[in-house]
Order: C-alpha cells, then sequence, then structure tokens
C-alpha cells in the first residue's frame, strides 16, 4: 500500500493496493495525526471522516462524494496538502470502480496543482499515475513512469519501491517479458508483511504461467489469495481467486477453475466491481457448464442475473 509521504495538516490517505491490483487494485486507511499548532478545521475532518466511512464499508460513490466536500473545503482553507490528500483518495476510489479515465483526470489535477504550488511530483502520485496507465494498457508509458520511482531523489521508501517493482513485473508479464519478470521478483527480495509477499507470489504465478507449469501456478495463486485476505484486500484478492482459476483451467481441472472463477466474480460483485464480475462469472458459468457441474452454473447465473439487474452494470464505462 501507499502511505502518505509527506507531512500533512490533516492526512487521510486510503493507500494503494495495485492493483494494480492495479491492479489495482483496494485500499487501506490512515489515521489523521494528533493535531499540533492551528485549530482543526471541523468541516474538513468530518468529511474525511464520512469518506473513510464510507470505503471501508464499500460505499464508493458515496466516499467520492464525501472526498469532493473535502476538496471544496480544501479550497476554501487554500490548503496544498488537503486538496492533494482529497485528490489521491479521490482517485482511489474511482480505480476500485474501474473509472480509470476519470481517475486519471483527478491525478492530472493533481499533477497542476503541484506544478503551481511549486511542488515536485511525489512518487505516490507518480505511483498511482504508472498504475491507471497500465490499467488503461498503456503498458509502455507505465514503464517509464516507474523507473523515474527508482531512481528518485530522495529515495522512495521501501514499501512504494517494492510496490513499483510489482508493477514492473505485471507489465513484463503482459509483454511476455519473463526475463524482466524474474528481475522483478529479484527486486521485491523477500518481504515481511503479507500485501508484499502476495505481491511477490503473484509474480511467481505469472512466471509459472509463461513456462507452462500450471500447476505451480496455481499454487503461487492460492498462496497470494490467502495473503491478500489476511492483510484485508479483498478486491486484490479477487483478481489472485481469478488468476489461479485460469491456472487451474490450463491445467485441466476444469471443476476447480469453475469455482475459483466463481468465487472471484462473486467476492467482486459483492464490492461494486462490475465489469470483472461479469468477466468471472460468465467464465465460471461456460467452463461449469461445458464440465457439467450444474450447481456452479446455477450459482454463478444468480449472481449475474442480480448483476444485471443493478443500475452498475448499466453505466457507461466505455472510456477506461
Amino acid at each position: 500500500m501507499i502511505r502518505c509521504l509527506r507531512p500533512a495538516y490533516s492526512i487521510w490517505r486510503i493507500g494503494l493496493l495495485l492493483a494494480i491490483a492495479l491492479l489495482v487494485f483496494g485500499g487501506c486507511g490512515s489515521s489523521a495525526p494528533v493535531q499540533k499548532g492551528p485549530a482543526i478545521d471541523e468541516d474538513l475532518e468530518r468529511f474525511n471522516r464520512a469518506a473513510q466511512q464510507a470505503f471501508d464499508n464499500g460505499r464508493l460513490l458515496q466516499a467520492i462524494s464525501f472526498y469532493q466536500k473535502a476538496l471544496d473545503r480544501a479550497y476554501i482553507r487554500d490548503d496544498f496538502t488537503a486538496v492533494l490528500d482529497a485528490q489521491y483518495n479521490m482517485a482511489i476510489c474511482l480505480i476500485n470502480l474501474q473509472f480509470y479515465a476519470e481517475a486519471f483526470e483527478v491525478v492530472q489535477q493533481a499533477k497542476t496543482e503541484m506544478a503551481m504550488s511549486g511542488y515536485s511530483r511525489a512518487v505516490d502520485f507518480l505511483l498511482l499515475e504508472a498504475t491507471i496507465l497500465y490499467l488503461r494498457q498503456d503498458s509502455d508509458a507505465a514503464w517509464k513512469i516507474t523507473d523515474q520511482i527508482l531512481v528518485a531523489t530522495p529515495r522512495a521508501s521501501s514499501i512504494v519501491q517494492s510496490k513499483t517493482h510489482f508493477l514492473q513485473g505485471l507489465i513484463a508479464s503482459k509483454q511476455g517479458d519473463t526475463d524482466k519478470l524474474r528481475e522483478a521478483i529479484v527486486s521485491i527480495g523477500q518481504p515481511n508483511l503479507p500485501l508484499l509477499r502476495a505481491d511477490r507470489h503473484e509474480l511467481l504465478g505469472h512466471l509459472a504461467m509463461a513456462e507452462q507449469n500450471w500447476d505451480e501456478a496455481v499454487n503461487a495463486f492460492e498462496a497470494a489469495t490467502e495473503l491478500r485476505r489476511e492483510a484485508l484486500d479483498y478486491r486484490g484478492m479477487a483478481k489472485s481467486l481469478a488468476l489461479a482459476g485460469r491456472a487451474s483451467e490450463k491445467a485441466g481441472h476444469a471443476d476447480e477453475a469453475s469455482v475459483l472463477y466463481l468465487r472471484a466474480g462473486r467476492s467482486a460483485a459483492l464490492q461494486g466491481q462490475f465489469d470483472d464480475a461479469l468477466l468471472w462469472l460468465n467464465q465460471a458459468e461456460q467452463i461449469a457448464n461445458n464440465a457439467g457441474e450444474a450447481q456452479i452454473v446455477q450459482e454463478a447465473r444468480i449472481y449475474l442475473r442480480e448483476l444485471h439487474e443493478s443500475k452498475g452494470v448499466s453505466q457507461n464505462r466505455s472510456d477506461k
């Protein structure tokens, strides 16, 4: 995850579970520091608390609404750090809703804010921008930004460096570059944090997939799933489940693959990730139908019907 890397009047950074995990990607809240000095702006604090609570409860559109209020309040205060905090968190919420074009626009606004204030581009925003570019299928541009992060002065925190190597590994995997994928795995090392360990297992799974070691890939993705669940990264967990499903399908284990896709799609649907949920539930239904797994077919269709009846499915997401 990305924590706030600079002092602020009141910091409410959700943080980034890439997701990139990308990819992106879910989040984890940070607490506001003990206030010293000037009086607290109660309205700003109230909006941030409400936004954080909405995010924690999976009400992402409501969280965005409160972060917009916090942003407006920050403009009233002419408070540079509060503006960036609100913009960062809005972008995180938009990414989790898979509204990538809107998230990218918020990041561009933050870049303008930093330029007007004479502030150098912060590595947490660079990583956020690179993640969005990756999710929008612009891997070359995303890679250029990751290179900037890794040579930035002052040096990025170990967590940001690790997440940057993870993103590079995902890009390398997408481009079929196993050498760079191995380099990313080595660069991550042997981290202690569950989220970073999950990243490493996920890249190991991608490498196993590239080498057609299907069962090894399943084991790696399932290990990533457990670690992301332990870290309360449920969005990343759902993605890892789907990856395990794809590896199981490649291994010829259709029954296991359909169950893994169903679990991934069910989790994604209940988190409001409608595009991923539709994809994974459709895969669960198709594989289970071909394998004669009637119970899985029925279960997948229940969630698919609920998704199609949901207002979220009908929203326009054509420009991501």
